[in-house]
């Protein structure tokens, strides 16, 4: 069935990705970087214009996603032109280690192929397992959070907002970060697909496009790798069941899956502007070549990096603050080795130069301030972070060093790759160490929130996650990834350098050499294959395997579905020919009755499950059972034009029970009158009760 759906994946993926890459190329971004940034500024792009278009009497969708994004484009192109330096000359670029030079000159298929190849690799796979897991285009995660997620891409439709200022008034609430929301009914609208195929569309998008582009950059940038390095950042990338399928089973956590998948693009500009990005390529006219391990960036590109990153920025934080606050924690070990290093520098110079030293510590201080003021202030309230750990201290530092959290099993291929790029960061810390830095900090925080018990020196350190492993265990991934490349572009160095070979590695490198130079390359290309077919298959396994499978299990609708079973979900598919269009339908919420607004365009009372209510429901709920002898019931009924009710039995989504007084035993209330049922599913109407 997903083959008939291909045009509108197609249009999906246009529609994210060329808003961003406008803003891109504006930048004079070029090749693979220009659209591998592309998700990271599509998502702010679409941020802003879900949140500007209501202010100015818009309704959201593509109208203001273009006008957005060519406001933006325009700025882009003119910060660009407007900081053109002329190029230095070639004997002022000396790079400060041995690696292959980055020419900005090369041709772009040439400088780019790895890259694009590892981007292939990756979404082919991704999306493949992506859609193993979905099942059917109209299938939905049968979770707690996929009732409000639904529901907010039909309220979203209907209402023409998807503003973070005005979407959380769908429950009661106030601000709501609604990034995910925003591009997902942008989908919707766009595509003209039912809510839940948007929904998985947009999904797949996120998990096979946006995660490999943003991650293979982000290696790239940041380690400078050779070709085996990249490709094997690719491949790394779909086989840990931490990211991004986790997203999916668990929650389900749409908004994290796409805050993460384009956290890597964001941890990349800042690492560009702190220096920490050998392997960007300089573009555009007036932009020289530089070698990696200069700084990467000049006054001609740094105040577009700069706009670069705080459209991303833009985009994550309204994504999800959870993963802002990881990007935050990303800088944590850059900004701890530039102050290192300038404060050492101006120590040592600091009869000559007092106030520099000082200008430094303030600084140093000053990110020290800001960091922990946003460590305390963005995070969820206390009483949302309420989960504890799931297991032990030495079984959550197995899990994170061999990336293989939330009893997963290992990852076969990533784990030891990734722990030689551990140790590799070291070995050149100049260049590495913040790499491995950031590691150990996400690590160390793993297993604070996996392995301890509950504390204030826990909700300190983990509260920002919501005390919550999974939230946790997907942001492994990211550094698993480039530490993968670290690993493989340091075994590559130390092959080429050392010459080290065994009789095997010598014929394979050698011995093809007396069939010619086309001979040679072709048996160097087979050999390739070969080792990227055997990674393809050994990363398909372990705890990647598993959370597919796991995934997949949430998508299942069956006689018994945790939340909306098949007779659930036939009689929901009648309500447009049973219940007036504008009812409002009364239900147990966690039953999947509030489902009924997604899937059935019929507004339920709650369109999520911890919603508030009006008076004139709640008196539904609570005394419905009371309703021939209740004058007051009916008129409760009557202001909330709610006269017909779902009962979907007392079965809930994570087996409690919640059932309201007033919808017990409805059967046997004389006020009621059944309308239409499948087989334990049923509803009535209140006839008690004049309209």
């Amino acid at each position: 069935m997903w083959w008939s759906f291909l045009p509108h994946i197609l249009g999906a993926v246009a529609l994210l990705i060329l808003p961003g890459l406008m803003v891109s190329l504006a930048l004079r971004f070029r090749g693979f970087e220009a659209l591998a940034l592309a998700p990271a500024f599509s998502v702010g792009i679409i941020v802003l214009a879900s949140t500007a278009a209501p202010l100015v009497g818009l309704g959201f969708g593509l109208l203001p996603t273009a006008a957005t994004a060519l406001v933006l484009a325009a700025v882009a192109a003119w910060a660009a032109r407007s900081r053109s330096v002329p190029a230095p000359p070639a004997s002022a670029a000396q790079p400060t280690h041995a690696s292959p030079p980055v020419s900005g000159s090369a041709p772009w298929w040439r400088r780019d192929a790895a890259a694009f190849a590892a981007v292939l690799i990756a979404g082919l796979l991704l999306a493949v397992r992506v859609l193993q897991a979905t099942g059917t285009p109209d299938a939905f995660s049968q979770t707690y959070d996929a009732v409000f997620h639904l529901n907010s891409v039909r309220f979203a439709l209907d209402t023409g907002q998807s503003s973070s200022l005005t979407l959380g008034g769908m429950t009661g609430g106030g601000f709501y970060p609604a990034g995910w929301n925003a591009v997902a009914t942008l989908v919707a609208a766009t595509t003209g697909t039912g809510v839940p195929v948007a929904v998985n569309i947009t999904t797949l998008v996120l998990a096979a496009v946006f995660w490999p582009l943003s991650v293979v950059l982000l290696a790239k940038w940041a380690v400078g790798a050779r070709p085996a390095g990249i490709l094997g950042a690719g491949i790394a990338a779909a086989s840990l069941g931490a990211f991004p399928l986790l997203m999916m089973d668990f929650g389900v956590l749409y908004p994290n899956l796409l805050a993460i998948s384009v956290l890597p693009a964001s941890i990349a500009l800042a690492a560009s502007l702190a220096g920490f990005a050998p392997g960007r390529t300089p573009h555009g006219p007036g932009l020289a070549p530089r070698g990696p391990g200069l700084a990467p960036h000049g006054p001609a590109d740094v105040l577009p990096t700069v706009l670069a990153l705080l459209l991303a920025l833009s985009g994550l934080v309204v994504a999800h603050p959870t993963t802002f606050m990881a990007w935050l924690t990303w800088t944590l070990p850059m900004a701890a080795i530039l102050s290192w290093r300038a404060i050492a520098h101006a120590w040592r110079g600091r009869q000559t130069e007092p106030r520099r030293l000082r200008l430094r510590v303030l600084g140093a201080a000053g990110y020290a301030a800001v960091f922990l003021t946003l460590w305390i202030v963005l995070r969820p309230p206390a009483d949302a972070a309420f989960w504890g750990p799931n297991g032990t201290a030495p079984q959550a530092l197995g899990e994170a060093l061999s990336f293989s959290p939330v009893d997963l099993s290992p990852a076969w291929l990533v784990a030891p790759l990734a722990l030689l790029g551990l140790w590799a960061c070291f070995q050149a810390p100049r260049r590495f160490a913040w790499i491995g830095a950031a590691y150990l900090v996400f690590a160390g925080l793993y297993v604070v929130v996996a392995g301890f018990p509950k504390s204030p020196t826990r909700d300190f350190l983990t509260g920002v996650w919501y005390n919550d492993s999974p939230r946790i265990a997907a942001l492994l991934p990211v550094a698993a990834v480039v530490l993968t490349a670290v690993g493989l572009d340091w075994a590559a160095r130390a092959l080429v350098s050392a010459r080290v070979r065994s009789r095997a590695l010598a014929m394979a490198v050698d011995g093809p050499r007396r069939l010619g130079g086309a001979g040679t390359a072709a048996y160097r290309a087979a050999v390739g294959l070969v080792l990227v077919v055997a990674a393809v298959a050994l990363g398909q396994q372990g705890g990647f395997k598993e959370e597919v499978q796991l995934a997949s299990s949430r998508y299942e609708i069956d006689d018994d579905s945790p939340l909306v079973s098949t007779d659930e979900l036939a009689l929901i598919h009648r309500l447009k020919d049973t219940v007036p269009a504008d009812a409002l339908l009364i239900g147990n919420p966690y039953t999947g009755a509030a489902l009924s607004y997604a899937l059935g365009d019929r507004k339920s009372a709650q369109l999520h499950i911890m919603s508030s209510v009006s008076p004139a429901v709640q008196k539904i709920y609570d005394s419905a059972g009371t309703i021939t002898s209740d004058p007051s019931v009916c008129q409760a009924v009557r202001e909330a034009n709610a006269f017909y009710i779902l009962d979907f039995g007392s079965k809930e989504v994570h087996r409690g029970y919640h059932t309201p007084p007033g919808l017990f035993r409805l059967a046997y209330n004389p006020g009621m009158e059944l309308v239409d049922s499948e087989g334990r599913a049923r509803l009535y109407k209140i006839t008690a009760c004049a309209s």
